[in-house]
């Protein structure tokens, strides 16, 4: 009790946990969003930089090589999400974050001075590490520094912060169809994200979760992901994250701006390509942030087997039904990415509730990645050859959309974790 007479100190402990709770949503939201903000430079800019450097516009040439930079570019962010999330749990999630952030910024912008098409690979691959190993530690950083009652709410502003980006790289797309801009700019916008570092570096603190873990002198290896305890949930995190990577990126995300330039007249501008992609970062955002709302509401398993069901038919709804682009594609493009996006949503919410704080940024690591692997070898087999054995992009990627029948058989597999605090 303060003496009489004395003026009482005010209590700075609260205020100064609600500044370390709101730096590190900032930094996470930010870091995700510059994500989606690569993301979308490269969906706008690695078509016609394939034909730049290949010299030729042949899809039988450049075709291919587009499958082989996406697989790239998920093969990369399993890398990086694998690598810095064991990082992250060895020297805490704020430095590792810092590298990453570089790492993705530094090797983006470098994409835009290549000189030959497998220079530009390796800046995507580089580049994608970065943004592999952001993701895991964004979401271990903010989950780890908010109250639970927050968490459903703050995993769907996360799925939804990457979208933001995608957004406004087709702003970017619009400025590159009215100026005349080459590939070569836009892909140095990357650049940008490099500034967030210093935000991180002065004040983002780590979560008390993770610190007092450390000062309990717990630690953790890789292989405990397997031990019995955690095998089950490895598994199926592994399985759904898959689902989500795959179902997006062998669908849409891959090949719909590759078919909208099948689908328009030859010479005609690029203005359709943006407004695309301004279509999927729309539905994108609502996506995202219905994700973990509604994984609350529903619950875990419940929601994701809606959205894998809502997924599966509304790809097909999508290519079946648009023989054109217009005001068709555009709505059903909106929809579409509403639901397929709403997973990843639902994975910054589910994921860390599947592992322990010395554990936490390895497991959401490794199970939302190895999804990477697995869509990188779909993408490059699977739509790339069935497209050509198919006869068309629609084809292939309906076929693609069954892994979201998986979605619903894991969704009833997996652990209903709704109303549980996140385990130390």
């Amino acid at each position: 009790m303060a003496e009489s007479g004395t003026t009482p100190q005010p209590d700075t402990s609260r205020r100064v946990t609600t500044l370390s709770m709101w730096m590190a949503l900032i930094a996470a939201f930010s870091g995700w969003m510059f994500d989606g903000l690569e993301m979308g430079l490269y969906s706008i800019a690695v078509p016609p930089a394939l034909k730049d450097l290949m010299g030729t516009t042949d899809p039988k040439i450049t075709g291919p090589l587009m499958g082989i930079m996406v697989a790239l570019f998920l093969a990369g962010m399993a890398a990086g999400g694998i690598l810095f999330g064991r990082l992250g749990d060895r020297i805490g999630r704020v430095k590792t974050m810092i590298i990453t952030v570089l790492m993705y910024a530094v090797f983006t912008g470098l994409s835009g001075l290549s000189q030959s098409w497998q220079q530009l690979a390796a800046c995507r691959f580089l580049g994608a590490m970065g943004l592999g190993g952001e993701w895991g530690l964004g979401v271990a950083l903010v989950m780890e520094s908010w109250p639970s009652v927050s968490r459903p709410l703050l995993a769907g502003l996360l799925g939804a912060a990457a979208n933001f980006g995608f957004l406004a790289a087709s702003g970017v797309g619009f400025l590159q169809a009215n100026l005349g801009w080459t590939w070569r700019p836009v892909l140095m916008i990357g650049f940008v994200p490099a500034m967030l570092t210093l935000l991180i570096r002065l004040y983002v603190k780590e979560p008390e979760l993770f610190v007092r873990s450390r000062q309990r002198g717990e630690t953790s290896r890789f292989v405990d992901l397997f031990s019995p305890e955690f095998r089950r949930r490895t598994l199926i995190g592994m399985g759904l994250g898959a689902v989500a990577v795959l179902g997006l990126w062998g669908t849409v995300q891959s090949w719909l701006q590759l078919w909208v330039t099948e689908l328009v007249k030859p010479g005609s501008p690029s203005g359709p390509i943006a407004a695309v992609t301004m279509a999927m970062a729309v539905g994108a955002i609502i996506g995202g942030f219905l994700g973990g709302l509604s994984a609350e509401w529903l619950g875990r398993r419940l929601s994701f087997a809606l959205q894998s069901a809502a997924s599966l038919g509304l790809v097909s709804l999508l290519y079946l039904t648009c023989t054109e682009y217009g005001t068709r594609m555009l709505v059903l493009t909106v929809v579409v990415q509403m639901a397929q996006v709403a997973m990843f949503g639902w994975l910054p919410l589910y994921l860390p509730e599947l592992f322990p704080t010395r554990l936490r940024a390895t497991g959401e690591g490794f199970c939302f990645n190895v999804g990477r692997v697995v869509s990188a070898a779909g993408v490059l087999i699977g739509t790339g050859k069935l497209s050509a054995a198919l006869g068309s992009i629609p084809n292939a990627a309906m076929l693609m959309s069954l892994i979201y029948v998986v979605g619903i058989v894991l969704a009833v597999l997996a652990p209903e974790t709704k109303g549980q605090e996140l385990p130390e």
